[in-house]
């Protein structure tokens, strides 16, 4: 049986919205990547590694080219894995969102009004079990599933426990791995494919 738990229903909506015509999501790895993720179409970026000096200025930057920045709150250097780093991020640097494996900034996220994705490492039934059991917890927007792959096989059982919107990321490569995915039922892949960036930009309006 479903439990009650949603998610936020203005952040879901709003990040679900900004997938159904472009479900690619385009992962920044490293900043000398960032001029060809502004030239996309997409409306959402992933920041996944970067650090406290240059982060205003890509978040600017995502800013003035019309897209959402989320920044993977785990990965950045320079600041500290509290609320404190959940503030700054929101009040001083202007992120929309974050993506976290942590709970809390999960939690500080919400109270400051950003948008906010829980990253989840599905490698077996124990990890999908607390998987779960963290997303009731948090309550997020959106959950990420990596590897993306196993969303096929596992989107059931997460619709039977809660009813959050499932992105897929980790190891999205090429076409046949986004076609798996959107079929699995995910609102959306995130992926530092550029051959998939293209493939959008390309062939959805």
């Amino acid at each position: 049986m479903k439990t009650n738990v949603k998610a936020s229903v203005n952040g879901a909506q709003r990040i679900a919205y900004c997938l159904k015509r472009k479900p690619i999501i385009t992962s920044l790895m490293n900043i000398d990547e960032l001029p060809s993720v502004l030239e996309t179409d997409s409306n959402i970026v992933f920041i996944l590694k970067t650090d406290i000096f240059v982060i205003e200025s890509i978040v600017e930057q995502i800013r003035e080219a019309g897209k959402l920045s989320f920044v993977h709150f785990d990965l950045i250097d320079g600041i500290g894995k509290d609320k404190m780093g959940v503030a700054y991020l929101a009040e001083k640097v202007g992120i929309d969102g974050i993506v976290t494996t942590k709970n809390t900034a999960i939690v500080e996220a919400k109270k400051l009004g950003l948008l906010t994705v829980q990253r989840l490492f599905v490698f077996d039934s124990v990890s999908l079990d607390n998987g779960i059991k963290m997303t009731k917890a948090s309550d997020p927007d959106a959950i990420e599933v990596l590897p993306g792959m196993v969303c096929q096989r596992i989107m059931d059982r997460i619709r039977m426990e809660v009813d959050v919107p499932v992105i897929a990321g980790g190891l999205m490569i090429d076409l046949e791995d986004f076609d798996t995915a959107l079929k699995s039922g995910v609102i959306g892949i995130s992926t530092s494919s550029k051959e998939l960036w293209r493939w959008q930009d390309e062939n959805m309006s």
